[in-house]
């Protein structure tokens, strides 16, 4: 079946003016979309935003004028617009006012809208082609221009900024000195070493340190395709003051977009829904303006080579290609993320000189020396409530460490103080750092998965 468009007198060209910055860009984000007032603003066919407010109706049923503007996130002279035209061809009608209209609102605004039989087969028609039904997409145009002001900004990242960021792990300076000046550059940064020693943690910190929240489009309109960007796993709106802006796009805190093991070759491209008849953005764009973290790199599903033959050349030129297969074209979008990469593995046996040389930045994330361990178990009592005790965690290291050359990792005291908590709550029992629950918690937290094997572990030499 084909779906003929709705018809409309052709609206007067849009300007191609470049958005402007928010004022004062030290203190707002870098790039503002303006609110649009007509419809030659919005960069989009009358008839594209008559059927997405058709599907809106159909999918939530009846709607207030002002839900339904909140809904398709438009300008209500533009919403207005649309319902007139959907309630002239008998797509929709009204059942009258529900509740006052506000001071400053349109009298339709407080009208109540509903779907006819004729618009539910119309809604069903045009959800063949897609059933995107959420806010209404920005041009691709539009998101192009805020992605280059992403991409240009190289706010300076001070030292002090980065010991502030981090000053909740307790790190080697030198990791601190690589990872500011990572991020300075805006490079790609490679994180190796053990396992549990906060690579992962250093990836969260590191977002703050980039600059301002950013505005995200909920969705783009490419060559009469939509393809969604805003993921709420990854994009955190930010709670405070409006600041007046287009409504299709949202302002989020700076993007951690993280993957790990699961990680398949088709995020790193647009992903087309067949039943739901639209696309998603991959992940690499979902982090623009932010941190792509590929954790775990080497156990995901697609080799370390695959990952980095797709990301090399947005690596070396700073434009990413995005191939929209069903509207027959490829967009270049700028290149605004950066790239980070945490392993325990071996980095020499997941990858070649001649990859490793093009990731500049690369740190090894170690174990904590004894001192380390002592000021991380040190915070970790602060934080839980726990009165801590340097004798009991002498006598942790000198029990369940040091007799069996336990290597010490970053996470193990936050994981050890969390089970004397609930130990001592499920024995009803103080919480503190005494030798019985430190030796409970150690028995259960240490397994020895030789028992699994039907092989009795060696006979522990009794503590010096």
């Amino acid at each position: 079946m084909t779906t003929q468009p709705l018809r409309r007198p052709t609206a007067p060209a849009r300007s191609s003016a470049a958005l402007p910055r928010a004022a004062g860009s030290s203190e707002g984000p870098v790039f503002c979309p303006p609110p649009p007032q007509t419809l030659a603003d919005l960069g989009l066919p009358f008839s594209f935003i008559c059927d997405l407010v058709l599907k809106i109706l159909y999918f939530n049923g009846n709607l207030m004028g002002r839900e339904l503007g909140s809904l398709v996130c438009l300008p209500w002279p533009v919403t207005a617009e649309a319902l007139a035209f959907l309630t002239s061809e008998s797509f929709c009608g009204t059942s009258g006012a529900r509740g006052p209209t506000g001071a400053h609102e349109d009298f339709a605004e407080g009208l109540e809208y509903m779907i006819s039989a004729s618009g539910r087969e119309r809604a069903r028609e045009v959800m063949q082609l897609s059933q995107y039904a959420g806010p209404a997409p920005v041009p691709i145009d539009d998101y192009l221009a805020s992605a280059r002001s992403l991409a240009s900004d190289t706010g300076q990242i001070r030292a002090s900024s980065m010991t502030q960021a981090l000053g909740e792990l307790v790190l080697d300076p030198s990791v601190v000195d690589i990872v500011g000046a990572a991020l300075t550059a805006r490079q790609a940064l490679f994180l190796f070493g053990p396992p549990g020693n906060g690579k992962s943690s250093i990836a969260d910190s590191c977002a703050a340190v980039l600059g301002n929240p950013i505005f995200i489009p909920h969705a783009l309109y490419v060559h009469g395709e939509v393809v969604r960007v805003f993921d709420p796993v990854h994009h955190r709106p930010v709670d405070g003051p409006p600041i007046l802006h287009d409504q299709r796009w949202s302002l989020v805190y700076r993007p951690v977009v993280r993957t790990g093991g699961e990680l398949r070759a088709q995020q790193l491209d647009p992903a087309f829904d067949r039943v739901l008849g639209f696309y998603e953005a991959p992940l690499q764009v979902k982090a623009n303006g932010g941190i792509f973290h590929v954790d775990d790199f080497g156990r995901q599903m697609i080799s370390p080579r695959e990952i980095l033959n797709r990301l090399i050349v947005p690596l070396e030129t700073g434009v990413d290609h995005l191939n929209i297969a069903r509207a027959g074209t490829t967009v270049s979008v700028p290149y605004a993320t950066i790239l980070l990469l945490s392993t325990n593995l071996d980095p020499s046996e997941l990858v070649d000189e001649a990859f490793l040389r093009r990731v500049r930045y690369k740190a090894l994330v170690g174990d904590p020396n004894p001192a380390q361990f002592r000021t991380i178990f040190r915070q970790v009592c602060a934080s839980s409530g726990i009165a801590y005790q340097e004798a009991a965690v002498d006598y942790l290291l000198e029990t369940h460490y040091q007799p069996l050359g336990r290597p010490l990792r970053g996470c193990q005291p936050r994981d050890l103080v969390g089970q004397i908590a609930s130990t001592a709550r499920y024995l009803g029992l103080k919480p503190e750092l005494s030798h019985e629950l430190i030796d409970r918690v150690a028995h259960s937290y240490f397994a020895d998965f030789r028992y699994a094997a039907g092989v009795a572990p060696e006979a522990e030499p009794p503590p010096a």
